[in-house]
């Protein structure tokens, strides 16, 4: 009898572990954070990566962000596991002490952003943007992008009037005639091309223009499955987007209200495959680093960027 009981207790504590293993699998939990664009959305419509996380017992939560530096600050804060943003962001976060690792990235697509102005042939060339009214996001890849344009021509912040708005607080402004000019990425600047505004000039030539993808030292070091398929999944999604892109800008109208034409056109400025971090990106990052050193747009060099890069 005591036999039997042993093997009973044996026996249901096994059902007990297994059924406790099996629901903390169930309950992990993958918390994704992005912003309106093709790659992430098309990733957050197909369901492949919440299919691949399944099998991996985790859940998948969506959360939406407007900006670079609130998607970093999240991440960073511990609210999210994954985040997309682009190089600049990035590099003033890390600057501030913030800490995240980049696990993929993009190739360069400096056509992404550019320096708008009115087709009226008032203002034809970056010199020309001296004490004028320009709009653009503080602590962003606009800011980065107008220093570095100015001082081609040797001009600096302090020979413009700066207008510090929301990229949707400055295409009102800009629409209006309130600003003489609007430094903005994309979708944006595509919308405002078509409404038969002009680009001064792209970032072609100027910055490199990167977006990336990050996540925490703490989610890495204990879901690393996680992490290779996330960007597994990216880099998929990312090859059907460049092969062709009218899914995806079918996706982008039905969640932003801009017309599908314009999202090809944007599309068709990038790259949109992610891939681990080559040579090429990390000497991008570490000129990024000090080009924003140097012109004040961070008070501090990040020390040991290396130490920022996942490798697998």
């Amino acid at each position: 009898m005591k036999k039997l009981l042993s093997i009973f207790f044996l026996l249901t504590l096994s059902v007990i572990l297994v059924g406790c293993a099996s629901s903390n699998a169930e309950n992990k939990k993958v918390r994704i954070g992005y912003q309106k664009n093709g790659t992430t959305l098309l990733l957050k419509s197909n369901g492949e990566l919440e299919s691949r996380l399944k099998e991996l017992g985790y859940s998948v939560e969506w959360s939406e962000f407007n900006t670079g530096s609130s998607i970093l600050e999240a991440l960073n804060s511990g609210a999210i596991d994954f985040a997309n943003a682009s190089d600049a962001p990035s590099m003033m976060a890390l600057s501030k002490g913030m800490n995240f690792k980049y696990i993929a990235g993009e190739d360069s697509s400096p056509q992404m952003e550019g320096i708008l102005v009115k087709n009226d042939g008032s203002i034809q060339s970056i010199e020309q943007l001296k004490g004028k009214k320009i709009a653009y996001n503080k602590a962003s890849i606009s800011e980065y992008l107008l220093v570095t344009a100015l001082a081609t021509v040797n001009l600096t912040l302090d020979d413009v009037e700066s207008v510090i708005l929301s990229p949707a607080d400055a295409n009102i402004a800009f629409e209006n005639g309130d600003v003489d000019a609007w430094v903005i990425w994309d979708p944006y600047m595509t919308v405002s091309e078509s409404k038969g505004n002009q680009i001064l000039t792209t970032a072609e030539g100027i910055v490199e223009h990167r977006s990336f993808y990050y996540s925490s030292d703490k989610f890495i070091e204990s879901n690393k499955d996680a992490v290779v398929a996330y960007v597994e999944e990216l880099s998929k999604v990312g090859e059907a987007i460049d092969t062709d892109s009218s899914e995806a800008a079918e996706i982008l109208e039905e969640n932003t209200g801009i017309a599908a034409d314009i999202w090809v056109t944007s599309l068709a400025r990038r790259s949109s495959v992610a891939s681990y971090l080559d040579e090429g990106a990390q000497a991008d990052l570490q000129r990024l680093n000090e080009d924003l050193y140097d012109i004040g747009l961070t008070s501090n060099l990040v020390e040991n960027l290396e130490n920022h890069i996942w490798k697998p």
